[in-house]
């Protein structure tokens, strides 16, 4: 038994990347609309053969995912997703659905100018706010700060970066909403 065990999360890990796999070229390149992986588990001492659907995955024009399912090894759901893009291929939207195709979460990201995350919503499946971010950056374009605050505007949590002369991040400190520091991510580069 511990051998067919062995043998589904390998081939179910294999087969999450098989969709995957295909290049964002690729998608293009041949119009794929979008890729289906079934699972086949031969027949053992212990079990009979059993083919499943694994993933579907569909993309768009420009070889973007958007739509993914995954099922369990008896079929059952797993997870449901979709995004949306602007024309610059910049994800506005990521909903996360439950096993009857209603939205649980939806997260809506806009853009600057300059393409960079200005503000990113999640709401409820009802539409309703949960949390609001917000970005902030330097005049150079460097993220320098973001701001996570709940549906009625009240900071949650702080965030601050800092960079090196040559624009590289150093650090990242988060900060709670009395002002108390709550992590300090540090940032190591190594070069050429």
């Amino acid at each position: 038994m511990n051998s067919l065990r062995a043998s589904l999360v390998i081939l179910l890990s294999i087969s999450c990347l098989l969709c995957e796999a295909q290049s964002k070229k690729q998608v293009k390149k041949f119009n794929i609309k979008s890729c289906t992986v079934k699972v086949k588990l031969e027949p053992t001492s212990e079990s009979r053969e059993k083919t499943f659907v694994d993933s579907y995955v569909k993309y768009d024009k420009n070889g973007k995912v958007i739509e993914q399912q995954e099922y369990d090894k008896n079929g059952a759901f797993k997870k449901h997703e979709s995004w949306k893009y602007n024309s610059h291929n910049d994800e506005t939207e990521h909903i996360e659905f439950d096993e009857k195709g209603i939205v649980v979460k939806k997260t809506l990201t806009e853009y600057n100018s300059a393409g960079d995350p200005k503000k990113e919503e999640i709401l409820d499946g009802k539409g309703q706010l949960i949390e609001r971010t917000q970005f902030f950056y330097t005049p150079d374009g460097e993220k320098s700060s973001e701001l996570v605050s709940d549906a009625a505007g009240k900071t949650i949590n702080r965030s601050v970066y800092t960079y090196d002369n040559n624009g590289l991040r150093t650090e990242k400190k988060t900060y709670n909403a009395s002002g108390k520091l709550l992590l300090t991510k540090t940032y190591s580069y190594e070069f050429q």
